[in-house]
């Protein structure tokens, strides 16, 4: 009990008083249920299966910068778009949604169309309303819809982003909408292509005089990642210019823009004073600065999320300039005057004492510090914080939000109270920080983004979505200030990058990362000589980072006959052979991804080494097999062959339009898993 006093506590023994000369030999134990194995390190990914692009890094540090650029681009004269298939939309308060469905029905379509409401209703002739907080809601309008003659739309555009000018615009009527649709759309697998135009209005700034609503950005998470996780599925992200009802042009050139079907990949596209506009990225290169950084002597300024690796770096960076830092972290630490007795009543490891160690050694150095426990989020202690700092140093001339929460898990998947707690510490952390600073003459604002919101990387649509709202703030916000949103890439060994999950599968390429002198370096040069609002830092080419981006597309569902399995982990479950030709087949697949030479019907999924991508690839591969039209979501339900298997022989019935508790009961169900799966892959280190 002693010795495990001690181990919990962060205490090593001393090994060699306890043992007292007596001779001890490391003998090997059972091993527990969570310490998994895993079986396809042999086998080929995606990406190298099929030649992915490679990107190298370039060490010329000049050649890393990019900025946004908006390039006229032509749409299809005359064209219109394919009234033959069933059409989707979600119109907006404008009228632009509903003058699409009159243009798409006189051309033949069948068009159903969905209003934001306070509750659920059927209104008749192809219309609903459905409460766009409600996820039970999209699954009824896509039974509803599926149950029809027209079967599930495979054309849809979602135009709740489209406001009347001066509103803000929301999460629940983007983000959050796109995902809860995407979730209900996938419980209904077509091998029929889905095409998807997301509309809005004051997103980008393309000519400078837009009324901008950075919040809106947020819908690009979605719009960009959506079509890199779901094979079959592409996605244009479209601007307009429409502040009332569109006029006859505007929605002439919509229609168009219907007519012309999303290319793969990420389309960002605005349409502006008659024309089209797309959205593409240009090497900005900036003059080498050597020189010292860009921060006054004797300077305040100010670093969200202050005591994490990356804060910590640029604390130290701009002390060393002569600058004064004040550090705003969410994570209490001991006060200034006890750092040097808290760290001898602990001197074990942990974060805790690595950060306190860290901030000894930067005042030891000479640095001026100040040190506040205040969530970004939190306005009260975020004003505190500025207050105390400009009460002891005069004023803030500057502040670094770096602060932020990994992201990660699929859209199938995707928990929206957990992706809230990502969007908050950028979205709402960057506008609380706006807030608090609105009275100090500021030099800069900095935000720190992510590539990440460009690329639109797998497993990413919450971080996506967060980094795209910073892009955006700075956007508006620096037309008449200096506010800059850098997008980097990859910090070696700190950043979010670190801790950002991507889905058990995506090997995390650390060969383009950035060192922190490296990044420190480019900060001060885009503080030095950018005149962008918005810069991404890439050391690989970026052009070559968007076309070798991984995507789970029909390349990473196809399975490769193997030569060589494993034998059957050690797992608590006991074998039992399959009894039907299906579970035959299901144990098949199973067996060729997970590479194991027996699989039971009753062993987990996960206690085999799944993950994510696996997944993803099993269930396409079922489907292939038997014809089914099994979901991802249907794996997650039961996990085990015999459950899987079960569906495919006696098909889940839909519930019915109006048993909205039925779907409410399934859902709650299946989250309940999927948040029991992600604390063991959590707790396992995926």
């Amino acid at each position: 009990r002693t010795l495990a006093t001690l181990w919990l506590t962060g205490t090593t023994p001393n090994w060699t008083n306890y043992y007292n000369q007596q001779q001890r030999r490391r003998i090997p134990l059972p091993t527990y249920p969570f310490q998994h194995k895993h079986h396809w390190l042999d086998r080929q990914t995606p990406a190298q299966a099929t030649g992915t692009i490679t990107t190298a890094r370039r060490d010329n540090i000049t050649d890393w910068f990019y900025a946004p650029s908006w390039q006229r681009a032509a749409l299809p004269a005359g064209q219109q778009p394919d009234c033959s298939r069933h059409w989707l939309v979600f119109a907006d308060v404008l009228g632009v949604g509903e003058a699409v469905v009159e243009r798409l029905r006189s051309g033949g379509a069948t068009v159903t169309v969905v209003a934001a409401a306070g509750a659920w209703s059927e209104q008749g002739d192809g219309r609903y309303g459905i409460d766009p907080a409600r996820s039970a809601d999209y699954d009824r309008l896509i039974n509803a819809l599926g149950e029809g003659p027209a079967g599930v739309p495979t054309r849809i555009v979602h135009g709740w982003s489209v406001t009347a000018p001066g509103e803000e615009g929301s999460l629940q009527h983007g983000f959050e909408s796109l995902i809860r649709l995407s979730q209900a759309l996938v419980r209904h697998p077509d091998s029929e292509p889905r095409r998807v135009w997301v509309l809005s209005n004051g997103l980008h700034n393309v000519t400078g005089a837009e009324l901008l609503s950075p919040l809106k950005a947020t819908l690009l998470g979605p719009c960009r990642v959506l079509p890199r996780e779901q094979p079959g599925t592409t996605c244009r992200s479209v601007d307009l210019d429409c502040v009332t009802a569109p006029s006859q042009d505007q929605l002439v050139r919509l229609m168009a823009e219907l007519a012309a079907e999303p290319e793969p990949g990420t389309e960002t596209v605005a349409h502006r004073g008659g024309h089209r506009w797309s959205q593409h990225y240009v090497p900005q290169p900036l003059p080498r600065r050597d020189q010292a950084p860009v921060v006054r002597g004797g300077g305040v300024y100010l670093v969200t999320g202050g005591t994490g690796g990356l804060g910590l770096a640029l604390a130290e960076h701009l002390a060393a300039a002569g600058a004064r830092v004040a550090l705003t972290a969410r994570t209490r630490l001991p006060d200034a005057e006890d750092w040097d007795s808290w760290l001898v009543r602990n001197p074990g490891p942990g974060r805790l004492a690595e950060t306190v160690r860290k901030l000894v050694r930067l005042r030891d150095a000479g640095a001026e510090l100040l040190v506040f426990q205040a969530d970004v989020s939190d306005p009260a202690a975020m004003r505190e914080a500025v207050r105390q700092t400009t009460l002891r140093w005069g004023a803030v001339h500057g502040a670094f939000h770096t602060a932020g929460v990994a992201g990660g898990g699929l859209i199938q998947l995707k928990d929206l109270q957990a992706a809230a707690e990502v969007l908050l510490p950028k979205v709402r952390g960057t506008l609380v920080l706006e807030e608090v600073l609105a009275d100090q003459e500021l030099d800069f604002l900095v935000l720190f983004g992510s590539n990440g919101a460009n690329i639109g990387s797998v497993g990413q649509v919450d971080y996506c979505a967060a980094n795209c709202f910073l892009d955006a703030f700075a956007q508006d916000r620096g037309r008449g200030q200096r506010v800059i949103s850098i997008d980097w890439g990859p910090w070696r060994e700190i950043g979010m990058a670190v801790g950002t999950a991507a889905p058990s599968g995506v090997e995390q390429v650390d060969e383009r990362a950035m060192s922190a002198a490296e990044g420190l370096w480019a900060l001060d040069t885009i503080l030095a000589g950018a005149s962008e609002s918005q810069i991404i830092v890439s050391p690989a080419e970026l052009p070559a980072l968007f076309a070798s981006a991984f995507s789970l597309g029909q390349d990473a569902t196809t399975v490769e006959p193997r030569t060589t399995a494993h034998e059957r982990p050690d797992i608590l479950t006991e074998f039992v052979a399959s009894r039907s030709d299906t579970e035959r087949v299901v144990c098949e697949v199973w067996q060729d991804l997970l590479g194991i030479e027996k699989v039971g019907i009753q062993d987990s999924f996960f206690d085999l080494g799944g993950n994510s991508l696996i997944a993803i690839q099993l269930v396409s591969t079922v489907n292939t097999r038997l014809g089914t039209k099994l979901t991802l979501g249907d794996l997650y339900e039961g996990l085990t062959v015999a459950h899987l298997a079960g569906l495919t022989e006696k098909p889940v019935q839909q519930a019915p339009s109006d048993n909205l508790k039925a779907l409410e009961e399934r859902r709650d169900k299946l989250q309940r898993r999927r948040q029991q799966q992600q604390r063991r892959r959590t707790a396992r280190g995926e």
